[in-house]
């Protein structure tokens, strides 16, 4: 496989893995990510400050009159007012037209088909699957991790049985093993550990 092709399946795994999210999580994750660096930025600074005074003005405007409005005998209105009046209905039109976005978005990720992993408690995961497997992308990786095989060295003393304890350990905090296979797995190591002073491996006591 040529890397440009490698590049596809990768970008294509990550699209996956991006769509099985849910919408506030993404955006949730572009504000943690992209967020800080913006706010310090020109641009970023006086759009919040664009911000700040929009929405000042916004709650005024609902809490007071506008005895100013009037003129001969019809109501006027400044052209900083008609400006703002202007990009609230621009903005009052882009967060309905979001909403229908993401009621549309939330419908078609309910008729998704779903990760078919069952929970230990009975449920299933529900999550959208990936294209092509049974699973979501977390509950791929965990599967295809528990798959690979967890090689020991022979517990002969104490330091292979540390080093079994350390890949036990790095298995569990990887996700290379459930919790009961963890439970079966440590109390062998105990086991081990209990009988280690008794054994000794063919050696010839006295020779």
């Amino acid at each position: 496989m040529g890397s440009a092709e490698r590049a596809l399946i990768l970008a294509r795994q990550y699209a996956e893995r991006e769509a099985a999210k849910p919408l506030e999580q993404r955006r949730q994750e572009y504000r943690e990510k992209r967020g800080p660096a913006w706010q310090e930025s020109e641009e970023g600074k006086l759009c919040l400050e664009f911000y700040r005074a929009y929405t000042a003005y916004r709650d005024y405007l609902k809490q007071h009159g506008r005895h100013w409005r009037e003129g001969n005998e019809n109501e006027l209105d400044f052209t900083e007012h008609q400006a703002y009046a202007s990009l609230a209905k621009e903005i009052g039109e882009y967060e309905r037209q979001r909403e229908e976005i993401d009621r549309r978005n939330l419908e078609r990720a309910q008729l998704a088909a779903r990760c078919t992993h069952r929970r230990l408690n009975g449920q299933t995961c529900g999550s959208p699957k990936m294209r092509g497997s049974k699973f979501c992308y977390a509950h791929k990786r965990l599967n295809a991790a528990r798959n690979e095989e967890l090689e020991l060295p022979p517990l002969e003393d104490a330091n292979s049985l540390v080093l079994g304890l350390t890949k036990g350990l790095q298995a569990l905090m990887k996700g290379k093993m459930d919790l009961k296979f963890a439970g079966m797995y440590f109390y062998g190591l105990q086991i081990v550990a209990s009988v280690m002073s008794r054994v000794n491996f063919g050696e010839v006591e006295g020779g």
